[in-house]
């Protein structure tokens, strides 16, 4: 006996299998993108690398600028910086200005050097997370004599009183020690009269 088989016959359930997985594919894939991609992006990301050739390009132009601009030169270069590698720009950058240039304090305007402090204290606040990036930028701010070179008197003042109330001479019980200082001050006023 000869049999012929059916050329077009399929299996009743074989019939639309391969459009329902394609499309279980491409949905699941439009799904997973935005996930894929985001991993993928930090795969191939590079901190550390990108913070250091930022780092290297800014650091030739530092020698030919004055004290000033060779300042805001290095805190622009923090901009270009990706949180995950502040313990670079801490270490490479913002300490190394200071150990390169010691005496730039000594040109440097009293607002300059609040400015750089408080931007290191912050930076300091911020990256706790990140290696031994707070140590160092704490390492690189200007010290209160340093601050102080050639302010005037009621400069001096003032950045006497930010550093008590910022904690930037003592933490902890620096507030109590202005506290006092200020109660003291009361105390001999008042006795006087």
């Amino acid at each position: 006996m000869q049999t012929t088989d059916y050329i077009g016959y399929k299996e009743p359930n074989a019939i639309g299998i391969v459009p329902v997985v394609a499309a279980a594919a491409i949905q699941a894939a439009a799904t997973l993108a935005p996930y894929v991609m985001t991993w993928a992006s930090g795969v191939f990301a590079h901190p550390a690398a990108d913070a250091r050739g930022v780092i290297s390009a800014v650091k030739p132009l530092l020698p030919s600028k004055n004290a000033s601009e060779r300042m805001h030169l290095v805190l622009a270069a923090t901009s270009k910086i990706s949180h995950r590698a502040k313990d670079v720009e801490a270490r490479e950058l913002i300490l190394w200005y200071r150990n390169n240039y010691p005496n730039d304090y000594k040109d440097l305007s009293v607002e300059d050097k609040n400015y750089w402090n408080n931007f290191c204290l912050k930076s300091a606040q911020e990256t706790t997370d990140v290696n031994q990036a707070s140590n160092d930028y704490n390492l690189a701010l200007f010290s209160p004599s340093q601050v102080n070179y050639n302010a005037t008197p009621i400069q001096t003042g003032s950045n006497f009183l930010q550093n008590l109330t910022s904690g930037g001479i003592a933490t902890g019980s620096t507030n109590w020690v202005l506290y006092g200082a200020i109660g003291l001050g009361l105390i001999l006023l008042f006795s006087k009269k």
